[in-house]
């Protein structure tokens, strides 16, 4: 049974598919799960956890402006590349931009009433962080909402901001979403200043190695389990801890036609076997043009005798439909040239998807129709 808490979350952000379309398909991007031990509500690693209680004391109106806040902060990618060593203070700068860039009623202070002049509006998180680092005493300005003790505010900035890292895997996710909208130019009600701002945060090249690092990590995470073994490493023994079951199986499905030569095969191989040599237990490959063509092998004997079939077609259909009829990975990473009609694909497969292309013409030709279908990328000449 879905609890109230849920429910409201579930309501609230159905409303935005009209009034904020890139708020929708951003919170979309993420796991929404409950997390009693924590205070309200945070981001990080993919997932947004909130405290079932704190959003049951919200009013529907509040419960809006509280989420709108928080999907804001996924949009300017601040847990996933505003790590900073005051985490408290990080959490505090990015509420303060969100602030700033949104037209919120919540009781976050914004730059006129915290530095008391508006030469420091509209600023940026780095800018407010190096402000705020330098006079701690700033930050007893801010009130607060829902149940939180407004005594307590810096203690649970802390916790909220205690994930967060370097994460080019969901920043680019979050990206590929922004660029889809503004495409599209379907921002809703999003002002312009605010366009601006979530635009800047944009990165022309995509650091492929770094992001199939930290979709390795995204797989390998999704094998969590809990355990009385081990203590939390909040709460000790009162609490379960956990450990990774280093047991994730990855599908490299290659496309063997078009314009996919010997070498750029080979570099794809390499890639995936250096990158994913550790934490993934089976790495199976298959080979594909209109059709998946003989039986899956495994990295090594596939690095070794791996060949091309031509000049022909390319579906990636029989790709997903193998994967759903085989439902034992944890990721699928689809290397081709890219020409071929875009597949459907069944929610309930449980792989996450990555489309690794053979260079940036060929991305930049089908990425917009992959919208939806996982993540895209492209390797660049070494």
């Amino acid at each position: 049974m879905i609890n109230n808490a849920k429910n409201k979350i579930k309501k609230t952000v159905e409303k935005w598919y009209i009034s904020s379309p890139l708020y929708f398909i951003v919170w979309l991007t993420h796991r929404v799960i409950e997390n009693e031990h924590i205070k309200s509500i945070r981001t990080h690693s993919g997932v947004i956890e909130y405290n079932p209680i704190f959003i049951e004391s919200l009013n529907h109106e509040t419960l809006n402006e509280v989420l709108e806040f928080e999907v804001m902060r996924i949009v300017l990618k601040h847990p996933y590349k505003r790590k900073k060593s005051n985490k408290a203070i990080s959490y505090f700068s990015s509420n303060l931009t969100i602030k700033e860039y949104s037209k919120s009623k919540l009781n976050f202070p914004n730059s006129s009433e915290l530095f008391e002049t508006n030469e420091y509006d509209r600023k940026y998180f780095e800018f407010y962080y190096n402000m705020l680092i330098n006079n701690l005493s700033l930050c007893d300005k801010t009130e607060s909402i829902g149940d939180i003790d407004e005594d307590n505010y810096l203690k649970f900035f802390s916790e909220n901001t205690q994930h967060w890292d370097d994460d080019d895997f969901y920043s680019n996710i979050v990206n590929d979403k922004i660029e889809n909208i503004r495409n599209t130019n379907n921002w809703g009600n999003i002002p312009n200043y605010a366009k601006e701002r979530i635009l800047a945060t944009l990165k022309p090249k995509l650091n492929y190695r770094a992001i199939l690092r930290n979709f390795k990590a995204s797989i390998i995470s999704s094998r969590r389990k809990l355990t009385r073994m081990k203590p939390n490493r909040r709460y000790g023994f009162d609490y379960m801890g956990s450990k990774y079951e280093y047991s994730s199986k990855l599908l490299f499905a290659v496309d063997v036609s078009g314009s996919m030569d010997h070498r750029t095969l080979m570099n794809g191989f390499s890639i995936i076997s250096n990158i994913f040599n550790y934490g993934v237990e089976i790495i199976d490959v298959i080979e594909f043009d209109t059709e998946v063509k003989g039986k899956k092998r495994e990295i090594k004997k596939a690095f070794k005798d791996i060949t091309i079939a031509g000049r022909g077609g390319t579906a990636f259909q029989p790709v997903f439909d193998y994967v759903e009829k085989n439902d034992i990975y944890d990721g699928l990473i689809i290397f081709t040239d890219g020409y071929a009609p875009t597949p459907k694909w069944s929610k309930k497969v449980k792989a996450k998807v990555v489309w690794l292309f053979n260079n940036e013409r060929n991305y930049n030709s089908i990425k917009d129709k992959l919208v939806g279908l996982g993540l895209s990328m492209y390797i660049k000449p070494e």
